[in-house]
């Protein structure tokens, strides 16, 4: 399966292959959309870049429906351990300095994302207009969790439905875990030759106010624990084809009882939603 229209959502190609670098990043000093699954993972792949030039997009409320979670952490439902969740995420952006008009939660039922892709990518594609963003970035598609790669769908196929609007975005990706050969590998990309990533080092102050936006998410402080703060790695998105599987097929959610458990289904969700949007043949 193809996309059906050529895009031009990596406009800006880093110089070099997983360098660290001294450049200002491309979104410094221009309005950003950061779109992200869950409320933390904008915190945990770039909360350094995060300031009041940025709109903050979290996609899903946080909460699964199976309670598991909720539970563990001493709530009773999921709308409780949702609104817990959402004041977290506003702790930590207010510690970011990103406005409180400029942070947006789509309520998405988390690990149901993937159910969700056609009509996320409508709701991006408003937000990025109205905000009149030319520049944004979300997950990798690395086979990680099924909600951020849903996202990284969502936005990619939103980024198509700019272009054939003429208004193309520069698109950028941040990895945050994925399935490695013997175990979870986080904070690095899958490898691809032909696409640069860029890693930022985070000096002293950006380590201490990243850590400060972590300690907000008190309800997630066992699973944030094992993140670096000392850099953030980004590169441009490379023109996936989301009907194809991430990261050579391994999937770390094919472990886990995240919403889907097997590629198979993923690739179904995906070529329904690129479908609808009259994306894919």
């Amino acid at each position: 399966m193809t996309i059906k229209d050529k895009s031009s959502l990596s406009s800006e190609t880093f110089q070099g292959r997983a360098c660290a670098s001294t450049r200002t990043p491309p979104w410094r000093d221009i309005p950003v959309c950061v779109i992200v699954a869950h409320p933390d993972d904008e915190t945990v792949g770039c909360g350094a870049q995060l300031s009041k030039n940025a709109t903050v997009v979290v996609v899903t409320d946080g909460a699964p429906r199976n309670l598991i979670d909720a539970t563990t952490y001493g709530f009773k439902t999921a709308h409780e351990y949702a609104a817990a969740r959402a004041t977290e995420f506003r702790s930590a952006m207010r510690i970011a300095d990103v406005r409180g008009t400029s942070i947006m939660q789509i309520g998405v039922p988390d690990q149901t994302a993937v159910r969700h892709i056609a009509s996320v990518a409508r709701v991006l594609t408003g937000i990025i207009t109205r905000r009149e963003i030319h520049c944004a970035i979300t997950h990798a598609y690395e086979g990680g969790h099924p909600d951020h790669d849903a996202v990284a769908c969502g936005a990619f196929a939103a980024g198509h439905l700019l272009e054939r609007r003429g208004r193309p975005i520069s698109l950028y990706e941040m990895p945050l875990y994925r399935q490695g050969s013997k175990g979870e590998l986080r904070q690095s990309f899958t490898p691809n030759e032909h696409v640069a990533e860029r890693v930022w080092s985070l000096d002293a102050n950006a380590q201490a106010r990243k850590e400060q936006m972590l300690a907000c998410y008190v309800t997630q402080r066992r699973t944030l624990s094992g993140f670096a703060v000392d850099t953030e790695r980004f590169r441009p998105m490379p023109k996936y084809d989301f009907t194809l599987l991430p990261n050579k097929g391994r999937l770390l959610y094919e472990h886990q009882d995240w919403g889907i458990r097997t590629g198979a289904e993923w690739q179904a969700f995906a070529m329904r939603a690129l479908a609808e949007l009259d994306l894919i043949e």
